[in-house]
């Protein structure tokens, strides 16, 4: 049989216990593990690599281009498994249009990407951190002219070494690095 300072030990540990629990979904809210956000990148992959920019090119055999078009608008979602790491995901849209000199003739090209990603904030002080990012995924790309259509499901990245985010849970940022998204990329940010 238990004593009566066992069952009011039992009862303080229970009352303990349920604080903690009811507590712990209220310190996530306050910790804004989750972050949306919305981006633009200049010189993305899908404007410089052959493999992206050529579609359909063999059709107009001999012919130089330019290409011009959009670069990488970015909507992502990222939730923090710690203080500095997180993992999310994107979805990426790019285009470009490549005219040839020689002929007038065009072609349309559309790259949808979904990118997993992790990110990893290596500095962090009152309004300011530094991080880095890493995300492989795939880009659906289109391609349409002269005529003809062709779509490919490819491999795609983006590394960007270095970031800055300025702000607290509305805050602005800049990458640098290479891929999908852009080599120069900014954008906004919400935490939640």
């Amino acid at each position: 049989m238990k004593t009566m300072n066992e069952i009011q030990a039992m009862k303080k540990l229970a009352t303990l216990a349920a604080i903690l629990l009811a507590a712990l979904p209220a310190a996530a809210q306050r910790m804004h593990r989750q972050e949306l956000s919305v981006s633009y990148g200049w010189a993305s992959a899908a404007s410089w690599i052959d493999k992206y920019s050529d579609l359909l090119s063999d059709t107009v055999s001999g012919s130089d281009g330019d290409v011009s078009g959009w670069g990488g608008v970015t909507v992502g979602y990222n939730f923090y498994l710690t203080g500095g790491i997180s993992v999310g995901a994107a979805v990426v849209y790019a285009s470009n249009e490549r005219k040839f000199r020689d002929t007038g003739a065009k072609i349309d090209n559309r790259y949808w990407s979904i990118l997993p990603n992790v990110k990893w904030n290596w500095m962090r002080l009152k309004v300011l951190s530094f991080y880095s990012r890493v995300g492989a995924g795939v880009t659906f790309t289109h391609a349409e002219g002269i005529g003809r259509k062709e779509s490919r499901t490819q491999f795609t990245f983006q590394l960007s070494p270095v970031g800055i985010e300025v702000g607290g849970r509305l805050a602005a940022y800049a990458e640098a690095g290479v891929g999908i998204s852009g080599s120069l990329i900014v954008g906004a940010k919400y935490r939640f």
